[in-house]
């Protein structure tokens, strides 16, 4: 298997931990809830600080 990143550094140089998820089987209906929730959070307002 290939190695995995398990960190990245956003632009604002922070460093982050990475959690790579493999689902243990992908049927119709697994994948119709994992776009939902892939929606779901990407579609989230951005939080803006001041």
């Amino acid at each position: 298997m290939a190695k995995l990143t398990t960190e990245y550094t956003d632009i604002k140089d922070i460093c982050h931990q990475v959690k790579h998820v493999v689902p243990p089987s992908i049927d119709e209906n697994s994948k119709e809830r994992i776009t939902e929730e892939l929606l779901n959070v990407l579609s989230k307002p951005k939080k803006i600080s001041a």
